[in-house]
């Protein structure tokens, strides 16, 4: 499923390493990653004050989560290929994977928001 995902964007790479050993784990990671940002931001800050609910901070919680797939998707290519330092490849990988990191956390916030206290109207 990852392997579509990515390739929708990116185009095939001749390295098959992709196929085999880095979008499923990325993929996997980011899609947990966003979720359990959404149940903190949701569950956890928006039930706990109503300091956490609004707009500013659904943005900085969503800008740490794309920090972190871009960052970690050109991490564990970096490490999988062995390579000494990043191509255009894996600046594109990272950047798509910061891309659907956005899409997982919207939707996982419009899912969450019903069963928050503060932040029922957070995003929108």
């Amino acid at each position: 499923m990852f392997t579509t995902l990515y390739e929708l964007f990116l185009g095939q790479n001749n390295d098959p390493i992709y196929v085999d050993e880095i979008f499923t784990p990325v993929g996997t990671i980011t899609l947990l990653v966003a979720l359990i940002l959404a149940l903190v931001f949701y569950l956890g800050l928006g039930r706990w004050r109503s300091v956490f609910h609004r707009v500013p901070h659904w943005v900085i919680t969503l800008v740490v989560l794309l920090i972190f797939a871009f960052a970690y998707a050109i991490w564990y290519a970096l490490d999988r290929t062995g390579a000494d330092d990043t191509d255009s490849y894996m600046t594109g990988f990272g950047g798509i994977n910061a891309l659907y990191a956005a899409i997982e956390f919207f939707v996982f916030s419009i899912a969450l928001k019903r069963f928050s206290i503060f932040a029922r109207r957070t995003p929108f």
